[in-house]
């Protein structure tokens, strides 16, 4: 899906705007921002106050030269500790590297205040670009990106309101696809597992509406912790599932071990699955095990490259859905 380009980014508030609004002298914010305990809590307040509406982030690199280039793209995702983001953010170094970019790499841990906090810390590097997994959970988070005055980029996601560029997929629709699919197998008893993260949600709200529309019940949600896999727990929480699609392969391939461990895992086709499995993000373990894992396929590689492109250029397009596939294998 292509739209059409968005304005340019909004100019990045100045320390005096921030002097401004709190009706204070710029050497006050300078204080506040470097040696905030010499400053009276009250003063230290507006000050705080005034660059939190403004979206104002103190400059680390204040000693260089005001024109110097840092060469650096920040980009945050939600965690490094599961590979489904592996592909977008190498993608993006083959494409910026080459020409001389640092990519500086923060997580948010799927917590909204920290990813506030991790944005704030790599806009103070003075990024020449923010390229992020998703769109910012917080309005202040979204507010400092607009107000940061360089290309942003959002990957994995097609928000409605994007702040600059967008290169990903709709999750929405990756959920309509999988429902769609388990309703044709027969399939009657859905679940869906995973985290309730945003990307996660829409995942959810395709996958139950699609499967409300076809007069099936409703399916139930097990929403994991964050740090889950799956688990044998999980599969006690659903009885009488017989289909289970996954927010991403980590926790499919996690709740492969309660259904090995309940008979109801084999090795041979879809059909004759006593519950049906499908995942999201192809990673390569799930085509290894057995039986070999179902799942929708997102271009993780190509989102990295597109959101490099968007944000080198502002010519063309800047809001590219590069889609999904369903795979079919053993799991469902």
């Amino acid at each position: 899906m292509n739209t059409p380009e968005s304005s340019e980014p909004h100019s990045a508030p100045t320390l005096s705007a921030v002097a401004k609004l709190a009706g204070v002298s710029s050497i006050t914010v300078s204080r506040v921002v470097r040696l905030p305990d010499l400053v009276a809590p009250r003063t230290r307040g507006r000050v705080e106050a005034a660059m939190k509406e403004l979206g104002y982030v103190p400059n680390q690199l204040a000693g260089a030269l005001a024109s110097a280039r840092t060469r650096s793209v920040g980009v945050l995702v939600p965690t490094i500790a599961n590979s489904i983001f592996a592909d977008t953010v190498q993608g993006l170094s083959d494409e910026l590297e080459p020409l001389g970019y640092a990519v500086i790499l923060a997580q948010s841990r799927y917590d909204a205040a920290r990813e506030d906090h991790m944005l704030a810390a790599l806009l103070s590097r003075r990024p020449e670009a923010i390229i992020m997994v998703g769109s910012p959970a917080t309005d202040d988070g979204a507010r400092l990106l607009r107000r940061a005055g360089i290309p942003v980029v959002e990957t994995w996601e097609i928000p409605p309101a994007p702040i600059d560029a967008v290169a990903g997929f709709d999750n929405y629709q990756a959920g309509c696809a999988v429902a769609r699919h388990l309703v044709a197998q027969g399939r009657q008893n859905l679940a869906f597992i995973g985290g309730d993260d945003p990307r996660a949600t829409r995942r959810w709200n395709g996958f139950r509406d699609t499967a409300l529309q076809a007069g099936i019940k409703p399916p139930r949600r097990l929403v994991l912790d964050r740090n889950a896999s799956g688990s044998v727990v999980a599969l006690a929480d659903l009885p009488g599932v017989d289909a289970v699609f996954a927010a991403n392969d980590a926790n499919a391939i996690g709740f492969m071990s309660g259904l090995r461990a309940a008979g109801l895992l084999r090795t041979g086709p879809a059909s004759e699955q006593p519950v049906a499995l499908i995942g999201l993000g192809d990673l390569e373990m799930g085509r290894l095990i057995a039986p070999s894992l179902s799942t929708i396929r997102v271009h993780g590689d190509a989102i990295g490259r597109t959101a490099a492109k968007l944000m080198l250029t502002r010519s063309g397009p800047r809001h590219i859905d590069l889609g999904f596939e369903l795979v079919l294998r053993d799991s469902g």
